[in-house]
């Protein structure tokens, strides 16, 4: 991550590791740091163009879909990584739109109380984002 730019994530623990999380050992980043690896993913340049599309693809079938994708128009690709624990809920990841451009879009949460009414709040909050990129900038 160091070589892509990121300077401050920090990865403590793999997923569902109960003994270091046990510990207070918990992995931690910045929506700079996840804006870059997305965009080094996005355009090719993390580890390779191949090792990116690779990325690309395994983050597309992406299962849990309650915040970035949610209220975006089916035709509209996400390839996003999600991740949550008690308190805390982050999307980040490339929105693919139709027209062949993309944008990296990075949500953060933490300190919530309600994990349904925060994955709400984060679909608006993307929709918004499409919106302009559709009617504002991007046309």
């Amino acid at each position: 991550m160091r070589d892509l730019g990121a300077k401050d994530i920090q990865v403590r623990r793999g997923v569902e590791d109960s003994k270091a999380f046990a510990k207070g050992l918990n992995n931690s980043t910045t929506a700079y740091d996840l804006m870059l690896i997305f965009d080094r993913i996005a355009t090719g340049k993390a580890v390779s163009p191949e090792a990116s599309k690779a990325m690309i693809a395994t983050l597309l079938e992406q299962k849990f879909n309650d915040a970035i994708p949610a209220k975006l128009p089916k035709d509209v690709r996400v390839a996003h990584k999600t991740g949550s624990i008690t308190g805390v809920r982050h999307d980040s990841g490339i929105v693919l739109l139709p027209d062949g451009r993309q944008y990296v879009l990075v949500l953060l949460s933490k300190d919530i109380k309600d994990d349904k009414l925060t994955s709400s709040v984060m679909a608006t909050v993307s929709e918004w984002i499409y919106q302009y990129e559709m009617q504002g900038r991007g046309k």
